[in-house]
């Protein structure tokens, strides 16, 4: 593309730079002998004007120079004394400091802009900072200082419900021996790990209230020191259960076993077996129509409970899945030609025989040893998704998208064997993983914050599908950018001035996050910058070869030159030529 350009560019320029030549020459061969001045004008305005064409080139597109042999040295913060060759050419970044010898920067591109001409570039000390984690142009080595010894890597939690146990996980830097200790607001430990240079841990600890908390997590040497600490943000707030409408087609043991576990876990679960006759047990029945099944969020239906169903109360849940509603099939024994076709309308095509058939589940003993029964059919749908499979790979359960909600299919035959056994908790996340995937999206998730966040360092939001507004802890209200290159679930950027709680409001979501003051746990931002660095110095080619290599020439030279060409060019042509008449 630049190579087209150019050659469109110097084709224009050489039509230019005739068409003032021509109309010279035209203008001297029409004018009378007596004014048409001394043929050294002429010649004079020619080479001027084809000089002024030559450097408007060279102005626009200047020559590249051969780069030196030297390097240029990038100081960052944490680096240690060197010797360096007295070809290298030393800056130091603001973090960094007051360096002998280096000259004083204010970022990496600022460096790379002043010397385009050296051809090497060696980085040094703990790594470029966010500012300057910017492609490098030029081959690059990177001197690294010493590792850090506390915490290299660290997960916070997201927001989980009141009462609800969370994890705190992270990794231990060049420390030798020590602890780390999980404190609770009031001070107390409430978990600790014994750590060794690189091992990872992992603490837990569970919330008490709805709201916001901060957990404290401290890193200990072997004599029982403090090395450093940082805070542990924990929002817990209550979690929105499903409304679950369950569509039997006769008693049994799932259904019984099934509105327990819903009446223990909280979830507002219906049940309506359909006896024959007309007659119902059960809960109120719930008018199978669009406008009632607004109202419920998931719907279970087993095959010969749909048998029953009028061809608008099929209509009825297609259209709301549609909407978002959740429905998940549950055949019980073979299924009838006209139910199988129907399922298949909603996007649940099968194969395979309708014969029950051993299986057990994956995990440890004994629920894995106890054996439970499935039916032999099996999704066929390219766009679905397993949810659960048993200890062979196979899925007991899968889904499939239909407009805003999903349909699911659950194959096993007597899940309910495993609360019989004493493994009501088994039983419980079976059902808990299908009520919580198929189920309709309960309250919009807000955005959330990406990894830790720093007073004057940027900070990410996402997803972020809308303009947002962030309040900070001194009530001041800012509106992050949205970054279009984040795609669909887009990210917005956030700069905050000041540590502590900021909240976040983005329409009925009202979310949370927490801004960790600068001099928190040091050793992860070091462990972060030194890890970047790494990165960039390998995406540009790695250690310097010496090769010379070309850079971009300067077009100031070059654009001082037209100035000049281009007055002499306007004196030279104001100059009028003497008459040389006889008088």
């Amino acid at each position: 593309m630049i190579g087209d350009l150019q050659i469109w560019t110097a084709a224009l320029i050489a039509v230019a730079v005739c068409g003032g030549v021509v109309r010279l020459a035209v203008r001297r061969r029409s004018a009378p002998p007596a004014t048409r001045g001394p043929s050294w004008r002429f010649a004079t305005l020619t080479g001027l004007q084809i000089l002024g064409g030559v450097f408007l080139y060279l102005t626009l597109f200047p020559p590249s120079l051969g780069t030196s042999p030297g390097r240029l040295v990038v100081i960052t913060r944490g680096a240690q004394p060197m010797l360096h060759p007295s070809g290298d050419v030393l800056v130091a970044l603001t973090e960094a400091g007051a360096t002998p010898g280096a000259i004083g920067v204010p970022d990496l591109g600022s460096a790379l802009r002043l010397y385009p001409e050296i051809g090497r570039l060696r980085i040094e000390g703990e790594g470029l900072t966010p500012r300057d984690q910017i492609p490098l142009d030029r081959p690059a080595e990177f001197i690294p200082a010493r590792a850090p010894s506390g915490l290299v890597d660290l997960t916070l939690p997201g927001p989980v419900a009141p009462g609800a146990r969370f994890s705190v996980v992270g990794q231990i830097g060049a420390l030798k021996s020590g602890a780390v200790e999980l404190l609770d607001p009031a001070g107390a430990v409430v978990d600790r790990a014994e750590v060794k240079p690189g091992q990872r841990f992992d603490l837990s600890a569970a919330t008490r209230a709805a709201g916001l908390a901060l957990f404290d997590l401290r890193l200990k040497d072997a004599a029982g020191r403090q090395v450093e600490h940082i805070e542990i943000p924990v929002q817990a707030r209550a979690q929105q259960q499903p409304r679950v409408l369950v569509l039997a087609g006769a008693p049994s043991p799932e259904t019984k076993y099934l509105r327990r576990w819903a009446q223990d876990a909280g979830i507002a679960l219906s049940v309506e077996i359909d006896v024959g006759g007309g007659a119902r047990l059960g809960d109120p029945p719930t008018p199978l129509t669009r406008a009632a099944l607004a109202g419920v969020d998931l719907v279970v239906v087993d095959d010969r409970r749909w048998e029953t169903l009028s061809p608008g109360e099929r209509a009825a849940l297609g259209a709301a899945a549609q909407d978002g509603l959740g429905l998940l099939l549950r055949p019980s024994g073979a299924l009838a030609d006209t139910t199988r076709r129907q399922w298949t309308a909603l996007g649940m095509a099968t194969v395979g025989d309708d014969d029950a058939r051993a299986f057990r589940l994956g995990g440890s003993a004994p629920p894995s040893a106890l054996a439970l029964n499935r039916l032999g059919m099996v999704q066929t749908g390219r766009d679905s998704v397993p949810m659960i499979r048993d200890a062979a790979g196979a899925a007991l359960a899968a889904w499939r998208p239909r407009g805003q909600g999903r349909v699911g299919l659950w194959i096993v035959a007597d899940s309910y064997a495993l609360a019989l056994a004493g493994h009501a908790d088994r039983y419980g996340e079976l059902w808990s993983d299908l009520f919580s995937t198929l189920a309709r999206p309960g309250e919009r998730r807000g955005p959330r914050l990406n990894g830790i966040a720093r007073p004057g360092e940027r900070a990410a939001l996402c997803p972020v599908t809308r303009q947002v507004r962030v309040v900070g802890p001194d009530g001041v209200e800012s509106r992050p950018r949205l970054d279009p290159a984040t795609g669909p679930a887009a990210c917005a950027a956030y700069w905050p001035r000041r540590p502590g709680w900021h909240r976040i409001v983005d329409g009925d979501v009202d979310a949370a996050f927490y801004v960790h003051p600068a001099d928190a746990a040091p050793s992860l931002a070091h462990s972060a910058n030194r890890q970047a660095t790494l990165d960039l110095v390998e995406a540009a080619g790695g250690r310097g070869t010496g090769v010379v290599t070309s850079a971009p020439g300067s077009p100031w030279p070059w654009a001082a030159s037209l100035l000049a060409v281009l007055g002499l060019l306007w004196w030279l042509e104001r100059r009028s030529p003497p008459d040389r008449r006889a008088p």
